[in-house]
């Protein structure tokens, strides 16, 4: 029998009911709101790959929507948005509150058994070659997956989420079955939804999931090797003088993006220099960097340094507070009345060690916690290049 449950540290926040088949259901109030958000994140990605595995998540993805999913339409005209990424795959619906039950239908479709014909798969093998070649042909892309090659060398998170064009052309229906059947099971996946009526919408969803979510067994573990602790820089050139320079690192045990000094960190470098530092959670580690054009990757170190330094100065000024509130504190409070990005924060906190996400900021009071974490981010994309000076 399935238990609801809150998180201790907040008796309002995030409801969590575990299904006896593993299911992880996850409810987020949104009082008042006419529409419903609902997301399926399944644990498995392109970091799950084996070699002559890779692209197979991301194809699986196509395929459950077209297939399963129907094409993913909800009710009247909703449609599911999917999108494949190194440590998970998801699924979202953004619906109307009366159409709930039915999107939580469609989204468990995810875990029927998977066999496409042949048509099927030679139709989304196409678009995902078209996809292919615009991001390909994308600099910006190109030069982040170097990066991550760089950052995550001998680890399945290295190859880039679209595999390997030979591998994914030379798929089969049988193969496209037999890695669905080993990784989409309800032990594997969490289901968020963002309602006005979360604990009502929970149990029914939880009596209907027993219906769409099968009991195969789990037999598949995650991938072993995590990316280690360090550091990369890489580019390419792009014309006049100039080069597209990716600048990261990977770190260890650090809490994810809802943690509240780390994004108004974010948006305060975003809004006083106009730098956007990216985060992804890699299960055991996370990566964080930035990408900006320079002439050199020595240059474009410097200016990161810089503008971080900056920042930091800014906020430990005496208008500090103020800039925070204005320009960091607010904007973040608006994007969490958003109702997708509350529900997409519960699904990432499910990576932490206890399943519950950290509290919005509410007031200005950690100008120096904020401070800290930028000093933190300065002197780690400094050691990109060791002649760079951290401080």
């Amino acid at each position: 029998m399935p238990v609801l449950t809150t998180g201790p540290r907040d008796p309002t926040g995030p409801r969590h009911l575990t299904l006896d088949n593993g299911l992880q259901l996850v409810g987020v109030r949104r009082p008042g709101s006419p529409l419903a958000a609902l997301r399926l994140r399944i644990d498995v990605g392109s970091a799950d790959e084996a070699p002559g595995e890779h692209g197979l998540a991301h194809v699986l993805e196509h395929l459950v929507v077209r297939c399963s999913m129907g094409g993913g339409r909800v009710a009247d005209g909703a449609l599911v948005e999917a999108a494949t990424g190194r440590p998970h795959t998801s699924y979202d619906a953004l619906v109307r509150t009366g159409d709930i039950a039915t999107a939580g239908d469609v989204l468990g479709a995810a875990f029927r058994q998977l066999k496409p014909d042949t048509r099927d798969l030679a139709d989304e093998l196409a678009a995902i070659r078209r996809e292919r070649a615009q991001r390909t042909a994308d600099v910006r892309w190109r030069v982040q997956e170097a990066m991550f090659a760089a950052l995550c060398p001998d680890t399945p998170y290295a190859h880039p989420v679209l595999g390997d064009p030979g591998t994914v052309d030379g798929l089969t229906p049988e193969a496209v079955h037999r890695f669905h059947s080993r990784w989409y099971h309800p032990s594997r996946a969490t289901l968020v939804i963002g309602s006005d009526r979360v604990d009502e919408e929970l149990a029914a969803l939880a009596e209907r999931a027993r219906l769409w979510a099968p009991g195969h067994p789990r037999t598949e573990s995650r991938a072993a090797a995590p990316p280690p602790d360090g550091h990369a820089v890489v580019s390419e050139a792009v014309g006049a003088g100039r080069r597209a320079v990716a600048v990261g690192f990977t770190e260890s045990g650090t809490t994810c993006d809802a943690d509240a000094g780390l994004a108004l960190a974010r948006r305060s470098v975003r809004a006083a220099r106009g730098i956007d530092v990216l985060r992804l959670r890699l299960r055991s580690h996370t990566c964080t960097w930035v990408m900006l054009s320079a002439t050199d990757e020595s240059a474009a170190v410097r200016s990161v340094a810089a503008a971080l330094r900056a920042v930091r100065e800014l906020l430990l000024g005496p208008d500090g507070a103020a800039l925070l509130r204005t320009e960091a504190l607010i904007p973040e409070l608006r994007s969490a009345e958003h109702i997708q990005q509350s529900v997409a924060d519960a699904s990432d906190a499910s990576d932490a060690s206890d399943g519950i996400p950290a509290s919005r900021p509410t007031t200005v009071t950690g100008v120096g916690e904020v401070a800290d974490v930028i000093a933190r981010w300065q002197r780690r994309f400094a050691a990109a290049l060791p002649e760079v000076p951290a401080t």
